[in-house]
Parts: structure tokens; sequence; C-alpha cells
């Protein structure tokens, strides 16, 4: 089977996001299963390599495009669309279809569905459910930026409604949103990404050691940045009445001024800016905090650090989209029960230890990598029936 398969991200380059963990792992998987070429406007002549003799898969070259302008901001797509996705990747695509001639057009990602338009064999590949995610940032607008933030709500609900309806099969990472997308078109595949579990696991931190919490992120993302400002401000607050000497880490790359700013008002916080290795930060902490405001899918940072096998404090939508419960997360709906949350794990050292290897159990059950890529392949297969 041929499969043309289309990401924003180009599965070959770091990503300090969730691709990384995503369109990177699942690419070389699929590769194995079918003929693969991948198509990305970030496959450049100098980021066509893949440094491996043989990936298994076949890079299709872009064409270099302008960036995003203004006027792109008007008319009845969504301003996020050319962020991502330029015009010239539309026409990319349709001289690509014409010469690989694929059995199946995967759409990885909303950004790419552009080009899905009426072709019968096409799949689209949902990350999240967009309209979810800016229906919730439309909540969170400051008065200013809402009508914007409406517009944006708008395009994005009939840009999404139409893809979905118009995809020969839709493939969601979360159970959520496969509910929703089933509302729109019959041929739906559940397909939970995989997570290595690896040999690394959470120990419990030592009883003397002043109490360490992560939030990871890539914090360059508006939904990361409000968290942040949402712990320091209203959750670490009242963790602190009773754990003076917590420490909050927030851990990410590219954190804008004002994350960086709320480290000096209070020298129990700590910005790092990109790490390393971000399982180093999770495995030191005693607990890892990734509640959600504005999200949607399967939060990643979730699921990465329930492998782990660390306690993990979150809020309902996250631990849904892991299919969670209190047996192996911390669960909190706003600040006040979050800090609850915070204070049990670390008054209860046995208990945070247990959940987290429950939960540790639960995404080695759940969330694998053959499961994910025999998902694809049903989507493939329904694709080629439509």
């Amino acid at each position: 089977m041929k499969v043309l398969l289309l990401s924003p991200f180009a599965p070959n380059l770091r990503h300090d996001h969730a691709a990384a963990d995503t369109i990177v792992q699942l690419v070389p998987r699929l590769a194995k299963r079918v003929d693969l070429h991948v198509y990305s406007p970030q496959n450049h002549a100098g980021t066509m390599s893949t440094g491996q003799p043989d990936p298994g898969y076949t890079l299709v070259p872009a064409t270099a495009a302008a960036p995003a302008g203004h006027l792109d901001r008007l008319g009845v797509k969504p301003a996020w669309l050319r962020q991502a996705w330029p015009h010239q990747a539309n026409r990319d695509v349709a001289a690509a279809i014409r010469r690989i001639k694929p059995d199946v057009i995967h759409a990885e990602y909303l950004q790419s569905a552009e080009v899905i338009g009426r072709r019968p064999n096409a799949v689209l590949g949902l990350h999240d459910v967009t309209e979810s995610v800016m229906r919730q940032s439309l909540r969170s607008a400051s008065l200013v930026s809402k009508p914007y933030r409406l517009a944006e709500l708008f395009r994005t609900r009939w840009f999404e409604r139409g893809a979905i309806r118009r995809a020969a099969a839709v493939l969601t990472l979360s159970e959520a949103d496969f509910v929703v997308a089933a509302t729109l078109n019959r041929n739906v595949v559940l397909a939970r990404p995989g997570v290595e579990l690896g040999d690394r696991q959470w120990a419990s931190r030592p009883a003397a050691a002043a109490p360490r919490l992560v939030f990871a992120g890539a914090m360059w993302r508006r939904a990361n940045v409000l968290i942040a400002h949402f712990l320091v401000r209203e959750v670490m607050p009242l963790v602190w009445r009773d754990f003076p000497t917590a420490e909050l880490r927030i851990v990410g790359a590219r954190p804008p001024a004002d994350v960086i700013e709320l480290a000096s008002a209070d020298h129990r916080v700590v910005v790092t800016g990109e790490v390393a290795d971000i399982r180093d930060e999770m495995l030191d902490s005693h607990a890892v905090l990734a509640p959600s405001i504005v999200g949607g899918g399967v939060l990643m940072k979730v699921a990465h650090a329930m492998a782990l096998g660390c306690p993990v404090v979150t809020s309902p939508g996250p631990a849904a989209s892991v299919d969670g419960d209190e047996t192996s997360l911390f669960i909190g709906s706003e600040a006040g029960s979050l800090a609850d949350a915070v204070r049990r794990v670390l008054g209860s050292p046995d208990e945070a230890a247990r959940r987290g290897h429950n939960a540790r159990e639960h995404i080695g059950r759940l969330f694998r990598w053959d499961n994910t890529v025999e998902a694809y392949l049903s989507a493939y297969a329904m694709a080629r029936r439509a």
C-alpha cells in the first residue's frame, strides 16, 4: 500500500513540542508496514537528511514559501492555519499526488487537512478537537483579545467540521475526541499514541529533601504560559501554607519574559528553560504538575510522567484523555482542589508511590505502539474501501 503522509512537522527533525513524541515516533513504525512518502513544509534542502542510510520512508521535498502575513488573519479560514501550513504546501501536495499516485492520502494534524477536499481516499489524523481548544482559549482571553478569539472559534469550527465530514476515515488520539468526531463521520478510529516505558522509573524522594514540583512543557505555547501563571499565582500559595520550602520548577524551551519574571518574584520558583532530558527533571521531583486550561487530545506530558511512574497532579480533562482516575493520578479541577492534591502527594509519600506505580502499569497496557500502528492501518483500509 502506497501512502502519502502530510504533516506540518517533519519526522526527521528535532522538535521542542509534542511532535517529538508523536509524528517523529510514528513515521518509522508506519514505514515498516506501508510504502510511506512523507511531505512537510519543513522538508527543505538543508533538512532532508534523516541521518540514517535507509530510514524506510521517502521524504517529499517542499518548495520554499513566504511566512504567514497579516492578510492571513482575514477571510473564512482560521489564522492559525498558515502558521505551519503555507499556501505553497497545497500546491506541493497536489503535485506530489499526481507524481506518486498514492493509495491513501493521510493528513496528520488539522493544519494539513486543507488538501483533503473531496478526495475519496483521504484519512484525517486529529491530535485534538481544535474547536474545543479555541472555545477554551476564548474563555481565558483578555477583554481586548476576545473579539479575535471569537472569530477564530467560528472559523475553526467551520474548517474542522468540514474536514472531518469530508475525510474517508478519521483518527483520534483520545476517546473524548472520538465521540465528537463520530457525530460527523461514521468511520472514526481511536489510535492512542504509543509511549515507551523504558528502564528508568521514579522512586520516592528522601524524607529530608525539600519538596520539588515540576511543570514541564513547550513554554512558548500560550496554553503552557497560562498554566505557569496559574500555578505560581493561585495554586502554589495554597501549597506553601503547609509546605513553605516547596520548589516549583517550570521546565521547557523558550519561556517568554513574563514566565521568566515569575522566578524573580519568589526564589521558590525556578524557570530552567530547555533542558537536555526532561525525564531527569520528572524523576528528580516529588510530583509532576500537569493541569490544563487550554488543550485537548492526549496531554503527552501526563502520559510520559505516568510512564516514568511519577506521581502526577492533573485536571479532569487530561486525566480523561489518558483514561486515568484517582487510582493512578491525583486530580483537581481548580486551584483549591489542585493544591489539596499536591498536599496529598507531599503528605502521603507511600500513596504517591502507589499511584505512580499504577500509572506506569496503566500506560504500559493502553499506550502501545503496535496498537497505534494497527489503528492507522485500519483507517487506511477504510479509506481504500470508500
